[in-house]
């Protein structure tokens, strides 16, 4: 495909929704994607094989301060090939009119219509009860106990097996990712994706990218493009166009921010067997800035999310049947910054005090939770070894934590660094999701989300992809 009307580089969450919508449209469509095409058949059961073959950079990635690690998906369908299918929409009364002091527009009606229509397609419904975790119910009862409203997940998956591997690719098909649904949907229709596309460069005259040019197996090719959209996640995108010294206003890798958090794991009295089903099930929020979701994970991610050393740790693993854990999230503020140094991205972002004080309240809280839903014993996930066997325990948490490197401190949910604005002196791209300062080249994922919606990014980066393509096949 020479002449393609839109060449979008990147295959994730964004990506593939574009694809799919905009060769609805009778639009010729080139996808570039960095990564390979997995064959979901081919999927391992062992972590330390998956790991590697399905996560950017093939583990965590972290920050330049080490406190802080992101994971991403990578390849062909992105993190939809190994997150939890969770479908969240964010509370739009918050988001829209803060995302609009910021000078980012989003039309809150068509942004409804794109969830309610992505919904239909990828079949969005409660989790069933039947294919809860068992652990869940550690969660569930202590919520009862207190009072504190839980609310059950919707998700994405088509009569689910229950095998507990959605974080290391779907070999069944039963979770609706983008490998599986919008990529060979939008093939039907005569898009075509390229994977294992390096070096992936930017040609541009004036306001105009004239050519798109990458290697792939060895050999270079081009290919002049009517638009271009950048698709690569919250973190590629913006080192994508850097190194094409793409900069308009400075602001490409500004406002960077993430949702973050901790693992609390909770001991149970009886065994428990939480690595049966779906871990992510339920969740409550205690803040508007804040959430806590059930969660669990096979042995070895479950080792890296547990607190102790040697010994400590051995002994707790013993316990693994008899476990249950759950996440605490808090949003660090819109002001982190991703530069390039060569091909390496390096990210500096921060908690602030503010939000690592919210951080240990939602620890507390998870705390007594799962103490009154039965557990003999919880450990947060800290550097040092932290137990809290009482409510009266409680005031450890505040000793123990004085800083986020006191903490294993992670995030699935990188967002902004290319925020949207329609001031270019705030942002990148405009309402339109065009970059400043060009005519022809877009961004669309969660790098362009001005502050943090707060919620797992699936629902609204596949919205705002839908919403993109209305703006890219425009006139």
């Amino acid at each position: 495909m020479q002449n393609p009307d839109v060449v979008v580089i990147g295959a994730g969450a964004a990506g593939c929704v574009l694809a799919y919508r905009l060769a609805r449209q009778n639009l010729r469509v080139l996808v570039l994607e960095q990564g390979p095409r997995h064959d979901p058949t081919t999927f391992p059961h062992n972590e330390f094989d998956a790991v590697p073959r399905l996560y950017k950079h093939g583990s965590p990635q972290p920050t330049k301060d080490n406190r802080m690690s992101i994971l991403q998906g990578q390849g062909v369908g992105g993190s939809t090939v190994i997150n939890n299918a969770i479908w969240i929409r964010p509370d739009l009364d918050r988001v829209l009119p803060e995302w609009a002091e910021r000078g980012a527009h989003v039309d809150r009606p068509a942004l409804t219509r794109a969830y309610q229509e992505l919904e239909a397609w990828l079949r969005v419904a409660p989790i069933p009860a039947d294919m809860q975790t068992p652990g869940t119910t550690l969660f569930t009862q202590g919520c009862a106990q207190l009072g504190i409203t839980c609310q059950i997940l919707s998700h994405n998956r088509d009569t689910c097996t229950g095998c507990g591997w959605c974080n290391y690719g779907c070999k069944y098909n039963r979770k609706l990712s983008g490998l599986v649904t919008f990529v060979p949907w939008a093939e039907t229709l005569g898009a075509q994706f390229l994977d294992h596309c390096e070096e992936i460069s930017l040609r541009q005259q004036s306001r105009h990218i004239t050519e798109v040019t990458f290697t792939r197996n060895g050999q270079q090719q081009s290919v002049t493009p009517g638009r271009v959209v950048v698709s690569c996640g919250a973190i590629g995108s913006l080192a994508l166009l850097l190194r094409n010294d793409i900069n308009p206003g400075g602001r490409v890798g500004k406002n960077f921010h993430l949702l973050g958090g901790v693992m609390v794991t909770a001991l149970s009295p009886t065994q428990l067997d939480a690595y049966d089903k779906i871990g992510l099930v339920a969740f409550t929020q205690p803040h508007p800035q804040c959430v806590i979701e059930t969660f669990f994970a096979p042995p070895g991610g479950f080792c890296l999310t547990v607190s102790g050393w040697g010994a400590d740790l051995g002994i707790k693993m013993q316990h693994y049947a008899s476990c249950a854990q759950a996440g605490v999230m808090v949003p660090t503020d819109p002001d982190g910054e991703i530069t390039v140094s060569g091909n390496k991205e390096v990210i500096e972002v921060t908690l602030p005090e503010t939000r690592l004080q919210l951080l240990k309240d939602g620890i507390k809280q998870l705390a007594r939770i799962f103490l009154r839903g039965g557990a003999t014993e919880v450990w947060p996930a800290t550097f040092q070894h932290l137990s809290i066997r009482t409510e009266a325990d409680l005031g450890l948490i505040d000793a123990a934590i004085t800083g986020s490197d006191d903490l294993l401190f992670g995030s699935a949910h990188p967002q902004g660094g290319n925020a949207m604005s329609d001031d270019p002196a705030l942002g990148v791209v405009n309402s339109r999701f065009l970059v400043h300062g060009f005519d022809n080249l877009f961004v669309a994922d969660a790098s362009v989300f001005p502050s943090n919606i707060v919620a797992n990014c699936q629902a609204t980066v596949m919205g705002m992809a839908s919403l993109a393509a209305q703006s890219i096949a425009s006139p």
